[in-house]
C-alpha cells in the first residue's frame, strides 16, 4: 500500500481535473482511516460522501461521517413538551429526506456505505444546532445549520491529508463529478490539516459549542443496509479497475520537463519581448485612464527623451510617471534611475511605487536606506552611497545640499532621474537677468559654474509638476533646457521674444524672426501636429496649406505673408503656437480633455462637479482681542528681523500662517519657540510643515545653510531674546481660552453632512490642528474619527490612539462602515484614492488658493461616487485671508472650478496676503483693495501677465489601438499553480479569497496574482509580478531548456547589449512567437523542422534588423539630443559674439567721441575686427560661419550698454571672453562624443545568441551560439 506522501497530488481540484480519479480514489487507496463531514443528510449526500470508499473496503479502512439535519418548530415544541423524544424526532425527520435511488451511481456508491456499515467499518452522527443549555434549536432559529464539506485521510505510518471545499450534492453533479476544493497535507500544511481534525473531533465528540452530535437513528441504519451487497465491492463504479490500482505516480516525462522548461525560459524573457512594451501597466494595480496611457506609453517608446509632465491636480501626473518607470525599469532599458522628491512626500512615493508599480525602490535618508516598513535596507560596499542600489528614492532637499551634491554629482551616470515638483528647481531673481542666479535645486540640476550637473549625468529627465510656472516664463525656459531644448530655443532672449511676438497684433509681428525659430524647431527634431495640418487642409484647401507649411524654409516667405486673407493668418498664427518645443517636451492634462474622452465613449468613469460654500466664522471676542495682539506682535517682529537681515522676517509669516489654522497651532508653535529661545530645544523650533510651504520667498534650507545652521541658531537665540515675555503671555492666553468658534462651526456642519453623507474628510496644514481636532471629534464620534500624517494613520482604539496601516485607514474609510470621518494633512494625503468621499472641508485656507486646488484634487477625481462633491472653506471673519478672498473674483475664491488656468495669477494671492498681513492697519485695507482689483482685472480679461502654458500645449485625442501583453497576470497564475516545479509549493490563503500561500526556501509567502487584492491588502500580501523581485527569483528557479543544432519547434534569438532583447520564432512559418499563449499551442503540437544554415542565417536577419530598428530610435534621441546641445552652445557663442561687437561699438563711441565726425561701424565687417582681441575670437567666428546677425543702432541690448561706464564695460567684454572661451571648450567635447557615437553602432557590432528548441527531447543535442 503506498503512503499518502506518495501520492502527487495537486492544492485544489475542479470538475475538470477528475477528482474521483486524481483524488479520492489515490487518497483511499493509501488510507486507513477516513473523516468526512458532508452537508444535510440525503441519499445523494451519502452517495457523494462515499466517493472512492471501495479502497478502503479493500485496504480494511474505517470511516466517520457526520452530517447535518434540522428540526421544525413543532418538532422542539413536542420534545420540550416530554410528547416525543429527540432521536424519534430526528429519525422521522430523516427518513423523510430518505429516497431510494434513482441514478445508478447512487445506488452503486450506497452500497458500498452499506457494506462498511455492516462490518462496523462506518460510524453515522448527525449534527444539530442547540441554544446555550444544549437544548435543539428549531431551523428558523438557528445561526446556521452544519454544512461543512470537509474531510480528512490518515494512512498507516500517520500522514494525514485534508481536503474543504464546495461539493455539489445533487444526483446530477454527482455523475457529473461537479466537486471544487482546496488539499492541505500534514508535512506542508499542517496547521490546516490540524484545524480540519481538531474542528472534526469536538462535534464527533460532543465538545463543540452550539451543536450536538447523535448517533444516526436505528431505523435509517437498516434502511441503508438493506441495500448492502452480497459481496464486498472491489472498485468503483464506472472507473475501470486498472484505474483504481494504487501505484506510484510515475514523474513527469522527460518531455514534459522539457516544454515547462521552454514555459518558463520564455517568462524570463518576457520583458525583453519587442511586443512587452505595455507589460508594466498590464501586470501593475493601477486601472489606467486613456491621457494616462498616452503619456506613459509615449515616454517608453521615446525613451530616452526627456519630457516635462504637468497635468492638471488630480488627474495622476504621478501614475504616468511611475508606468513609465515601471516599464523602463522591468525591460531593462533603465537599469539606474534616481528619483527626487520633496521631504514630505518621500515616504508618500514610496508607498505608491510599491503599492501601484509594485516596485520596490529603496529611501534614502542621507545615511540609511530603509524599505516601504521602515526596516533598514543593506547597503553594498561602496564608498558613494549614490552608487549602493540601482534604483534609489531621496530627496530633493537632501540632494541638493552644499555637502551632498557634488557626491551626487561624482557617482555613476544615470539612465533615468525623475524629479517631483520640478518647479522649485527656480532662479532666485528673475528681473536681474544679467545675472543667472539658481537656486541649488535648478544649480544641482544645471550643474555648478559650467560644470556638469545632474542632467549631464543623466541619458532620460522626467521633470513632474501640477504648476508649471507661477512666476515668469523663465522658469518654463529653464525647466526645457533641462530637457534638452536647444539651437536658437536654447537662448532665453529668442524664447521669450518668439512668445512676446505672437502675442502682438498681427502687423507688429516680427515674422522673419518667427519663422527662423519654426524653421530651428523642425530643424533640430521637431514634428508636425497631425491633427492641426488636417484640420487647416480642410480649411485652407491644400494649394493655401502647402504655402503654410513651407513657410518656414521658403526664401520668398515676406512675399506670401503679404498675401494671406484673414482666414490664413490665423492659420499661421496657430501654427506657430502649436509647433514649439512645448510640442516636444510637455504632457499638459486638463480636465476639459477628459470630459471630451468622456463625450466620444473612451472614459465610462464619473467626472464630478463641485458645489463649494464659504463659511465665514465669527470670532468671540477673546478670541478676537487675542488674535489682534498676536497678529501686531507677528507684524511688529517681522519689520524687525528683516531690518537686522534679509529673510529672517519669514519666520513671522510661518507663525502668521498657523495663526489662520486654529489657536491651538500657533499655541503649539509657540511653545515651541520659547523652548527654542531658553535654550532648552536646538534650531529645530519649526516643524516640516512649516518649512514645505511652496510660497515662501525663501527656501530655509538655503537660507540657513546646513554648515552655518549651529552658528546661526546661536545668533538668531540671541537676536529673539526679547520675544519671551511677549510669547509667555500670549500662552497663558491660549490656555485660558474657551470654547472654540471654529470647532463649533464644524461640529455643527458635520452633524448636518452626516445626515446626507455617509463620509467627510476634514484637510488641515498641520499636525498640530490635526491632534486638536482629533482629540475634540472622538470625544463625540470614538472609532469613527481617523487621521492620516505625516507619521502615517492612527485610530483611536477606545483608550488611546494606535497606530494603523494605510491599507486599513483606507479600506475601512472606503467602506464606510468603521471610519467616516478622516483628518488628513494635505501632503500625506497621496494615494489614499479618496474619490468614495464626496464631502471636503478646508479647516483653514491656505494663502495660495492652489493649494486649496490640490486639496480639492484629493476627491475631485475621475471615478467620483457623487455626482457633486461638497467643499466647505472655513475662514475667521474680519481676518485678512478672510478679506482678501471676499474681494478675489468669484471664479477663484468660490473654486466651483478648476483654475489651473488662472495659476500664474493665483501665485500672487498668497503675495498679497502675505504683505497685507504685515502691514499696519492703516495700510492693509487699501492694498488688499488695490492688489486684489489687479489680480480680478487680469482674471477678468483672461490676459495672465504669466505665461500661459495651455496655449502652447495642445494635447492629442486619438488612442492607438491596443496590442496585447504577451502574458496576463491570470496567465502567470495559471502557470505558476499548474506548473510541475512549483504547483505543490501554492496553498490558499486562510484568509484571503483569490490569495495564496507560497512556500518559498521555507517560508510561507503570502501573495497573490489579482491586483485588486493587492491594492486592498498592501501590507498583507504581495503581488506575484514582474519587478517585484519574487516573480524572477521564482522563474529563475526552474533550469534552462536544453537546445539543438538539428531540428525544432521554435528558435530563441537574443542581444545582451546595449540592452537585452529577445524574440521567440516559430520554425514551421518563420513567424514571431508573440505571446505565450501562442507558444502553448506550438510547443508539443507543431512538426518538427530541421534548422538548416540557410534558415537559420534568414531568421538571423530579421532578428538583427528588428533590433537596429528598435536600438535606432534610442541612438537617434541621444545623437539629436547631441546636436540640438550643440546649436544650443553654438547659437549663445552667436549671441555672445553679439554681445561682444556691441561692447566693442561702445567702447568706440568712448573713445571717438571727442573726434567729429565719428560713426560707428554697424556692418558685418564689425565681427571680423575682433579677430584683433585674439583668443577665443579667431575660434568662436570660425563656429559660427557668416550666420551672423547685423548690428543694429536700435538694437535694445546696445542702446542698454550705452549706459555703462568704460570700466564696467571693459569688464563686461573680459567676462564675454571667458564665457566663450567655456562654451568653446564644451563644443569641442561635445563635438567629439557626438562622432564616436555615430562611428559606434553598438547593435550591429554585438554578438547574437540563439537556440533552437522542441518537446522531443530524444532529438537534442546541445546549445550553441553563433552570429
Amino acid at each position: 500500500m503506498p503512503t499518502l506522501r506518495e501520492l502527487s497530488l495537486k492544492i485544489a481540484y475542479g470538475p475538470h481535473d477528475d477528482p474521483l480519479r486524481n483524488f479520492f480514489i489515490p487518497a483511499l487507496a493509501a488510507s486507513i482511516r477516513y473523516d468526512r463531514a458532508a452537508g444535510f443528510f440525503s441519499s445523494t449526500m451519502l452517495a457523494v460522501a462515499a466517493a472512492g470508499v471501495s479502497q478502503l473496503i479493500r485496504n480494511g479502512g474505517k470511516m466517520r461521517l457526520l452530517c447535518g439535519a434540522d428540526l421544525s418548530e413543532e418538532d422542539v415544541e413536542a420534545i420540550r413538551a416530554g410528547h416525543a423524544t429527540l432521536e424519534k424526532r430526528l429519525e422521522q425527520r430523516l427518513m423523510d429526506r430518505w429516497s431510494l435511488p434513482e441514478s445508478e451511481y447512487v445506488h452503486n456508491r450506497l452500497q458500498a456505505l452499506a457494506w462498511l456499515v455492516g462490518t462496523g467499518q462506518l460510524e453515522i452522527k448527525v449534527v444539530l444546532p442547540t441554544d446555550k443549555h444544549g437544548r435543539p434549536l428549531p431551523a428558523s432559529r438557528a445561526e446556521g445549520y452544519y454544512h461543512p464539506k470537509e474531510g480528512l485521510f490518515t494512512d498507516a505510518a500517520g500522514n494525514q491529508v485534508g481536503f474543504s471545499g464546495s461539493i455539489n450534492e445533487t444526483a446530477t453533479a454527482l455523475e457529473e463529478n461537479y466537486e471544487s476544493f482546496v488539499v492541505f497535507n500534514s508535512w506542508e500544511t499542517a496547521a490546516y490539516v490540524n484545524n480540519i481534525r481538531v474542528k472534526f473531533e469536538k462535534l464527533w465528540q460532543g465538545k463543540e459549542q452550539g451543536w450536538v452530535a447523535l448517533p444516526v437513528p436505528e431505523a435509517v441504519r437498516q434502511h441503508l443496509l438493506k441495500l448492502r451487497p452480497s459481496s464486498a465491492p472491489t472498485h468503483e463504479f464506472g472507473v475501470e479497475p486498472q484505474e483504481t490500482s494504487p501505484k506510484k505516480p510515475a514523474g513527469p516525462s522527460r518531455d514534459a520537463e522539457q516544454r515547462e522548461r521552454i514555459i518558463f525560459q520564455f517568462l524570463r524573457d518576457v520583458p525583453h519581448l519587442p511586443n512587452a512594451t505595455r507589460l508594466g501597466r498590464a501586470t501593475c494595480t493601477v486601472r489606467v485612464w486613456p491621457h494616462q496611457r498616452r503619456v506613459a506609453d509615449t515616454i517608453v517608446q521615446r525613451f530616452p527623451e526627456r519630457f516635462l509632465l504637468c497635468d492638471e491636480v488630480g488627474l495622476g501626473k504621478t501614475i504616468e510617471a511611475g508606468l513609465a518607470l515601471r516599464q523602463l525599469i522591468i525591460s531593462g532599458k533603465a537599469r539606474r534611475v534616481l528619483i527626487l522628491v520633496p521631504k514630505s512626500v518621500l515616504f508618500q512615493w514610496q508607498q505608491e511605487l510599491y503599492e501601484k508599480f509594485c516596485l520596490r525602490v529603496p529611501r534614502y535618508d542621507g545615511r540609511t536606506f530603509f524599505d516601504a516598513s521602515g526596516r533598514e535596507w543593506p547597503r553594498s560596499g561602496v564608498d558613494n552611497p549614490w552608487n549602493a542600489h540601482p534604483v534609489i528614492l531621496a530627496s530633493s532637499h537632501l540632494a541638493k545640499r552644499r555637502d551632498r551634491q557634488q557626491e551626487l554629482l561624482d557617482a555613476e551616470d544615470w539612465d533615468l532621474v525623475v524629479i517631483d515638483e520640478a518647479h522649485h528647481a527656480r532662479r532666485k531673481d528673475f528681473q536681474n537677468r544679467e545675472q543667472f542666479r539658481p537656486n541649488r535645486l535648478l544649480e544641482l540640476l544645471r550643474g555648478p559654474e559650467d560644470r556638469p550637473g545632474l542632467g549631464d549625468k543623466t541619458r532620460g529627465l522626467l521633470l513632474l509638476t501640477a504648476t508649471p510656472m507661477q512666476i515668469h516664463p523663465l522658469e518654463v525656459f529653464d525647466l526645457l533646457k533641462l530637457l534638452g531644448m536647444g539651437g536658437r530655443w536654447g537662448v532665453e532672449d529668442n524664447f521669450l521674444r518668439y512668445f512676446e511676438e505672437l502675442r502682438r497684433p498681427w502687423d507688429e509681428i516680427d515674422w522673419p524672426f518667427v519663422l527662423s525659430m519654426l524653421a530651428d524647431y523642425f530643424g533640430t527634431g521637431g514634428e508636425w501636429d497631425p491633427q492641426f495640418c488636417r484640420a487647416a487642409e480642410e480649411q485652407l484647401g491644400p494649394v493655401t496649406w502647402d504655402q503654410l507649411r513651407r513657410l518656414p524654409q521658403s526664401p520668398n516667405a515676406a512675399a506670401i505673408i503679404r498675401q494671406l486673407d484673414a482666414k490664413a493668418q490665423g492659420a499661421l498664427r496657430e501654427l506657430a503656437a502649436r509647433h514649439t518645443p512645448l510640442r516636444r517636451y510637455v504632457f499638459r492634462n486638463t480636465r476639459p480633455l477628459l470630459r471630451e474622452y468622456h463625450r466620444r465613449g473612451w472614459l465610462q468613469d464619473r467626472i464630478p462637479f463641485r458645489e463649494p460654500k464659504s463659511e465665514w466664522i465669527e470670532m468671540r471676542p477673546d478670541e478676537w482681542a487675542l488674535y489682534q495682539r498676536i497678529e501686531e506682535y507677528i507684524r511688529d517682529h517681522y519689520k524687525k528681523y528683516e531690518a537686522e537681515r534679509k529673510g529672517l522676517g519669514f519666520l513671522m509669516t510661518v507663525y502668521r500662517r498657523r495663526l489662520t489654522s486654529s489657536f491651538y497651532a500657533i499655541q503649539r508653535s509657540l511653545e515651541r519657540r520659547l523652548a527654542f529661545l531658553k535654550g532648552e530645544t536646538p534650531a529645530a523650533w519649526l516643524t516640516e510643515e512649516d518649512l514645505d510651504q511652496e510660497d515662501l520667498e525663501e527656501d530655509v534650507s538655503e537660507l540657513l545653510p546646513a554648515e552655518e545652521e549651529h552658528k546661526a541658531a546661536s545668533e538668531i537665540r540671541a537676536l529673539f531674546q526679547g520675544e519671551i515675555e511677549y510669547i509667555e503671555s500670549f500662552l497663558a492666553h491660549l490656555q485660558a481660552l474657551g470654547t472654540d468658534s471654529k470647532f463649533e462651526q464644524l461640529a455643527k456642519d458635520l452633524r448636518h453632512i452626516l445626515q446626507h453623507r455617509d463620509s467627510v474628510i476634514i484637510f488641515t496644514q498641520y499636525t498640530d490642528t490635526m491632534d486638536y481636532l482629533r482629540e475634540k471629534l472622538r470625544q463625540v464620534y470614538g472609532g469613527q474619527v481617523a487621521c492620516y500624517s505625516g507619521r502615517g494613520g492612527e485610530r483611536w482604539n477606545g483608550t488611546a490612539w494606535v497606530e494603523t496601516t494605510k491599507e486599513h485607514i483606507k479600506n475601512a474609510f472606503r467602506e464606510k462602515r468603521e471610519i467616516k470621518i478622516l483628518l488628513c494633512t494635505e501632503s500625506a494625503s497621496e494615494g489614499l484614492n479618496l474619490q468614495t468621499c464626496g464631502v471636503l472641508i478646508n479647516y483653514e485656507m491656505p494663502w495660495n488658493p492652489m493649494r486649496v486646488e490640490q486639496r480639492i484634487g484629493r476627491i475631485d477625481r475621475i471615478g467620483q461616487v457623487y455626482d457633486r462633491v461638497w467643499i466647505r472653506n472655513y475662514f475667521y471673519d474680519r481676518t485678512v485671508e478672510a478679506m482678501v478672498y471676499q474681494r478675489l473674483d468669484d471664479r477663484i475664491a468660490s473654486f466651483e472650478s478648476v483654475v489651473g488656468e488662472l495659476q500664474p495669477i493665483l501665485s500672487q494671492v498668497a503675495q498679497v496676503i502675505e504683505a497685507a498681513a504685515m502691514a499696519s492697519s492703516e495700510e492693509r485695507s487699501e492694498l488688499i483693495a488695490r492688489k486684489v482689483e489687479e489680480i480680478n482685472c487680469r482674471v477678468r480679461s483672461q490676459e495672465p501677465s504669466a505665461f500661459d502654458l495651455d496655449k502652447y500645449v495642445v494635447e492629442q485625442m486619438d488612442l492607438e489601438a491596443e496590442e496585447p501583453p504577451p502574458v496576463t497576470l491570470p496567465e502567470l497564475e495559471r502557470t505558476l499553480v499548474e506548473s510541475t516545479a512549483f504547483g505543490r509549493r501554492f496553498r490558499p490563503h486562510p484568509t484571503i479569497d483569490g490569495a495564496y500561500q507560497f512556500d518559498w526556501h521555507g517560508s510561507w509567502q503570502d501573495i497573490t496574482f489579482h491586483p485588486d487584492l493587492f491594492d486592498t491588502y498592501p501590507n498583507t500580501l504581495r503581488l506575484m509580478t514582474y519587478g517585484s523581485g519574487l516573480l524572477e527569483d521564482v522563474l529563475a528557479a526552474v533550469d534552462p531548456p536544453d537546445g539543438s543544432m538539428l531540428c525544432g519547434e521554435i528558435v530563441r534569438y537574443s542581444l545582451e547589449s546595449p540592452r537585452q532583447i529577445v524574440c521567440y520564432y516559430s520554425l514551421q512559418d518563420g513567424q514571431i512567437i508573440p505571446s505565450l499563449t501562442k507558444l502553448m499551442s506550438i510547443i508539443g503540437n507543431s512538426v518538427l523542422t530541421e534548422l538548416t544554415d540557410e534558415r537559420k542565417e534568414r531568421l538571423a536577419d530579421t532578428f538583427r534588423s528588428l533590433v537596429q530598428s528598435l536600438c535606432a530610435q534610442e541612438e537617434q534621441t541621444e545623437q539629436t539630443r547631441h546636436k540640438t546641445r550643440l546649436a544650443s552652445l553654438t547659437e549663445e557663442i552667436r549671441q555672445l559674439l553679439r554681445e561682444a561687437v556691441y561692447v566693442e561699438l561702445v567702447l568706440a563711441v568712448y573713445h571717438g567721441i571727442m573726434n567729429e565726425g565719428f560713426v560707428p561701424n554697424f556692418s558685418e565687417k564689425a565681427y571680423q575686427q575682433l579677430k584683433r582681441r585674439g583668443i577665443p575670437f579667431p575660434g568662436a567666428l570660425s563656429v559660427v560661419g557668416t550666420d551672423l546677425p547685423r548690428p543694429r543702432p536700435d538694437d535694445p541690448l546696445y542702446l542698454r550698454l550705452q549706459e555703462f561706464s568704460k570700466e564696467a564695460l571693459h569688464r563686461r567684454f573680459k567676462g564675454i571672453s571667458s564665457r566663450i572661451t567655456r562654451r568653446l571648450h564644451q563644443l569641442r567635447s561635445l563635438q567629439g562624443q557626438l562622432a564616436a557615437m555615430t562611428k559606434t553602432n553598438a547593435t550591429a557590432a554585438s554578438p547574437l545568441a540563439f537556440v533552437c528548441l522542441a518537446t522531443q527531447t530524444s532529438i537534442q543535442t546541445s546549445t550553441s551560439k553563433g552570429q
